[in-house]
């Protein structure tokens, strides 16, 4: 504790240690589920401050780990101090140059409001609370990805904190294989304070969401497999829900069962609705926000939740979107929404991700799977069976396995090797050798076997 002590003195930021009144706040992750209790919480000011926080977690024999805002916490967190860069708040945008840096604090709601009017977007995620970093380092799929790519491999530089505590900017010409790693690995090679990633060119957007009744399901989700197979740039994710019977559910989707699909085009509304023609010839919808938009607005078409709630989730590649899976998909669903299953979509993958041009420059490669599947379950009812919820999508992805998945997509208990081939997880493992051998940086997902 001497050494936390010492170091407290040194920052210009924060340090919480355990036992005092503001720790229990502090170490939260998003995930309510999450019991993290790291051996301090660290909030720096400035790189010097991560550098001193480095150096002395090190001294101590204890590790680091960066969580902005703990979505994807997976550990207790025992002999780690938890940096939370919320202070690293920059946001620049250079138009002509098509480039946006971020620092380590910003969430892509605030990244994107700043995009507005300028006809450049980034390969954001869907939730304006999920943080920029952590999002492309651990591979991003953005419902822009069909049309420009996955979210890491439009990263350009990153800025970090290395193990032995010195501030670096990484990028293809000053560390090929490092930022190679960074493009996909997660926070493993460094506390990162800044990354800068590519815009791309949009001067009109249009989406938001479709649900239909349960019964019409499987004819919907073979309608929408089928606009994904035809239409490889547009963003689609498809799925199913079960609302619960509340007032805070609005009144078309309250104590419903439902078909999902969101759609994003980039480009003009009169398209972007003939695509949605192809879905509603099929099924009447009980709700459509589909609407002509601006890009610091895609977290109000997306509309998913931003509070913080215990949950448990699962992730996997699906090998190809077809009718068959249709089916089985809807059926996997009811069965595990009978033991408290809420929600299960896949994200349509194809077009621009697939692209193997420049994919050897990043870890998260090029992934030939058909979708990417995520679910979840809510955990506000102690009565509610997590694992048999989940049991019906695990089958059914363990029935059609994808190649590879991002780690984005990947639920708790899980490391990089579940989202990788062997290849790449060992050329991760000989980066992390070359850059912390000791193992002081840590992340919410190991590198794994």
């Amino acid at each position: 504790m001497g050494h936390l002590e010492d170091l407290r003195s040194q920052l210009t930021g924060t340090l919480v240690l355990p036992g005092e009144p503001e720790y229990d706040a502090a170490r939260a992750a998003w995930n309510l589920a999450v019991d993290q209790r790291p051996a301090a919480v660290a909030t720096p000011a400035d790189v010097a401050d991560v550098q001193a926080i480095v150096r002395a977690a090190r001294a101590a024999g204890l590790g680091v780990s960066t969580q902005p805002n703990g979505h994807g916490a997976d550990a207790d967190l025992e002999g780690v101090v938890l940096v939370r860069p919320s202070r690293f708040d920059e946001i620049t945008v250079d138009v002509e140059a098509s480039v946006l840096r971020v620092g380590a604090g910003v969430n892509w709601g605030r990244a994107l409001a700043r995009l507005d009017g300028t006809g450049r977007i980034a390969l954001a995620g869907s939730n304006p609370e999920v943080n920029a970093v952590a999002l492309a380092l651990n591979g991003g799929q953005s419902m822009f990805s069909r049309r420009f790519g996955l979210t890491a491999r439009s990263v350009i530089a990153v800025d970090l904190v290395d193990a032995s505590g010195e501030a670096r900017r990484i990028d293809d010409a000053s560390d090929p294989d490092l930022i190679w790693a960074l493009r996909g690995g997660g926070g493993l090679f460094g506390v990162v304070t800044a990354i800068e990633v590519a815009l791309f060119p949009a001067d009109a957007l249009f989406g938001g969401s479709l649900a239909f009744p349960i019964e019409s399901g499987v004819e919907v989700l073979r309608a929408g497999f089928a606009l994904a197979r035809d239409v490889p740039e547009l963003g689609l994710d498809l799925g199913l829900a079960r609302f619960p019977d509340l007032p805070l559910v609005p009144p078309p989707l309250r104590g419903r069962t439902v078909a999902t699909v969101a759609l994003v085009h980039v480009g003009d509304e009169a398209t972007g609705r003939s695509y949605a023609d192809r879905l509603t010839a099929v099924a009447a919808p009980v709700a459509d926000t589909l609407t002509a938009f601006t890009i610091g607005s895609l977290a109000a078409v997306a509309a998913e939740p931003t509070a913080p709630m215990p949950n448990a989730d699962f992730g996997a590649a699906i090998d190809a979107l077809d009718d068959a899976f249709a089916a089985e998909l809807v059926d996997a669903f009811l069965a595990g929404a009978d033991h408290g299953l809420m929600r299960v979509s896949v994200r349509a993958l194809g077009g621009a991700i697939a692209d193997e041009l420049g994919a050897d420059l990043a870890a998260v490669g090029a992934v030939h799977a058909g979708g990417f599947l995520n679910s979840g379950v809510v955990l506000l009812d102690p009565s509610i069976d997590a694992p048999a919820a989940l049991r019906p999508l695990r089958e059914l992805a363990a029935r059609h396995p994808g190649d590879r998945v991002v780690p984005t997509f990947l639920g708790r208990g899980t490391t990089l090797a579940d989202a990788y081939p062997r290849e790449v997880v060992e050329r991760l493992a000989a980066v992390k050798r070359r850059v912390d051998p000791d193992g002081v940086i840590r992340a919410n997902r190991p590198i794994g076997a």
